[in-house]
């Protein structure tokens, strides 16, 4: 089957919270440290993963490669390195010392929160993430992962938990089952019965209510893995929901994913998303009842490929403000899995001097918009959209 995987290039800026106690099976190692992401009145600092035109990452470069612009004023570097995750690490890049309690794991290598918006999710997606899931404890868990699996339905009963174990992890997936209080049927797409208006305002609240509740649970565990330092990854897997479109309040979504990313930012955190449903026919199918004429079958296959692309943006814009990329219309998701695995070797940690007043100034929290610029042509880097202006250290 022919596969598209869509990349949406971004850049994490992020903060230093604490080290709380872990929940994990990760012990910590005072002797290594590893660099953690900070906000303060006189410190952004930031991780870039920056890639050729093959999608390769690019390893090479220095401080003067890179521009940095905070609301379209550009800014002063103050240090570049790059960070590879599979080795020991050691601070060459010139910023201030990092607090003690900035230590890390000597064999945690990779992060990662699985989220699985079951609710969302037809009968055939759960399948497709359960199998694809399994093939990803099969053959890409190594040592060194710590990797949790939470649904939706699940809510806040049980709190996220890491493992170390592919074994475990595989148990989990092949847990995973069709959420009868879902808002999605066993396909992909609801059959339509030639009666029923395809525009459902109710059904929009629903979408709405449901694509909240599952950027929710991203918090959950985007607080759980906040303690451990590093750079860590949630991968939402899900059919996606609409950030605009006729019956949607756009703003209410847009302002929970906004919330999201600066979460996400001060934990130190990306989010890539992947689509289960694969390649979607959105024309009539054996489920459909019939006699539709030529322009009713227009019609319909129009809207659900606009419903299609609308739901799969939400999934874009989500994973390209906080630093990720989505993976939709493939039919491979441990496929899907192992790019973003691969996404996980290793990242450039950059730091800026920001404007006086831009940070721990202000009543009102704002958001700073951040872009960063690679001068040489030909590359391109992952950026997120920014951070509030409100400093944790």
């Amino acid at each position: 089957m022919p596969r598209l995987f869509v990349l949406a290039f971004a850049t994490l800026v992020t903060c230093a919270p604490g080290i709380g106690a872990q929940r994990a099976d990760v012990s910590a190692d005072p002797g290594e440290r590893k660099p953690i992401f900070r906000l303060s009145v006189a410190l952004v600092q930031l991780d870039a993963v920056v890639t050729d035109r093959r999608g390769r990452h690019v390893t090479t470069l220095g401080k003067d490669d890179f521009e940095i612009f905070q609301d379209g004023r550009s800014q002063p570097i103050t240090a570049v390195a790059y960070i590879d995750a599979a080795a020991d690490w050691h601070d060459t890049s010139g910023l201030p010392a990092l607090p003690p309690e900035a230590v890390r794991s000597t064999d945690a290598r990779r992060i990662i929160g699985i989220v699985v918006d079951d609710l969302r999710m037809s009968f055939e997606s759960i399948f497709y993430a359960r199998r694809g899931l399994g093939l990803f404890a099969d053959r890409q868990f190594v040592p060194g992962d710590r990797v949790m699996l939470v649904t939706t339905s699940t809510g806040y009963r049980y709190a996220p938990v890491l493992t170390a174990s592919a074994i475990t992890f595989k148990a989990a997936a092949n847990r995973l089952r069709y959420s009868m209080w879902g808002m999605t049927g066993a396909s992909a797409l609801d059959p339509i019965d030639g009666m029923s208006d395809i525009f459902d305002a109710s059904e929009n609240f629903r979408e709405r209510t449901f694509a909240v509740s599952a950027i929710e649970r991203i918090e959950n565990v985007i607080d759980a893995l906040k303690p451990l330092p590093g750079r860590k990854s949630v991968v939402l897997v899900s059919e996606g929901f609409a950030i605009g479109g006729v019956g949607i309040d756009s703003n209410y979504i847009r302002d929970a994913i906004q919330a999201l990313v600066d979460r996400a930012n001060r934990a130190g955190v990306v989010i890539y998303a992947i689509d289960p449903r694969g390649l979607v026919v959105t024309g009539l199918t054996a489920a459909d009842a019939g006699g539709f004429n030529a322009a009713r079958l227009a019609t319909i296959s129009s809207i659900r490929a606009n419903a299609l692309r609308e739901s799969q943006d939400g999934l874009r814009y989500l994973a390209g403000e906080t630093g990720g990329f989505a993976v939709i219309n493939s039919n491979d998701l441990a496929l899907g899995m192992r790019r973003i695995m691969t996404d996980q070797q290793g990242y450039y940690l950059i730091g800026y001097q920001p404007e006086a007043g831009t940070v721990g100034t202000h009543d009102r929290p704002k958001f700073k918009h951040v872009k960063i610029k690679v001068k040489q042509r030909g590359l391109k880097i992952r950026t997120r959209s920014g951070f509030y202006n409100i400093a944790s250290e």
